[in-house]
């Protein structure tokens, strides 16, 4: 919580006066689909995202009278040196479910220069969102199935 919300909290609420000084301006925070869609295993990671999530569309509302637009990226599986997702790329049942760091770097664009709310990265994630809300039953028994378990993916290194 302290690196995946307060941290971020802390620094965005510090440059705001500057914000709204210049103002039209914008701030994009990145979250995580883990945010709005829980999975087993990150619960923790989810949460704190979730919490980040929600904060961001309430600063969208509150910054908006002073000319300071909130976009929120919520990326999905993006392979990057950090985290390779060799898990999900190696099977081609979910090398699918894979972004690019060239989509969320789009999607950055596209919430602050565009002026976008929210962006999915990939797009598609942004129907897992919906599903949770408008079908929560159904998101929570799928999530709790043996088919979910190639969702489980390790965040360290193989070897």
């Amino acid at each position: 919580m302290a690196l995946n919300f307060d941290a971020q909290l802390r620094l965005v609420e510090s440059l705001l006066p500057l914000l709204r000084a210049s103002s039209p301006s914008a701030i994009v925070n990145v979250a995580s689909t883990a945010g709005r869609v829980g999975r087993a295993g990150v619960g923790a990671y989810s949460a704190s995202r979730a919490a980040f999530a929600v904060w961001s569309d309430c600063l969208r509302a509150e910054e908006h009278p002073h000319g300071v637009h909130v976009g929120t990226v919520m990326p999905g599986f993006i392979p990057t040196e950090g985290f390779p997702q060799r898990e999900l790329a190696r099977k081609r049942a979910t090398r699918w479910m894979l972004g690019t760091p060239e989509q969320a770097a789009d999607a950055i664009v596209q919430a602050g220069l565009g002026r976008r709310a929210e962006r999915y990265v990939p797009r598609f994630y942004a129907v897992l969102a919906a599903l949770r809300t408008v079908a929560p039953g159904l998101v929570r028994k799928v999530l709790a199935s043996k088919r979910a378990d190639v969702l489980a993916t390790a965040t360290r290194e193989e070897t």
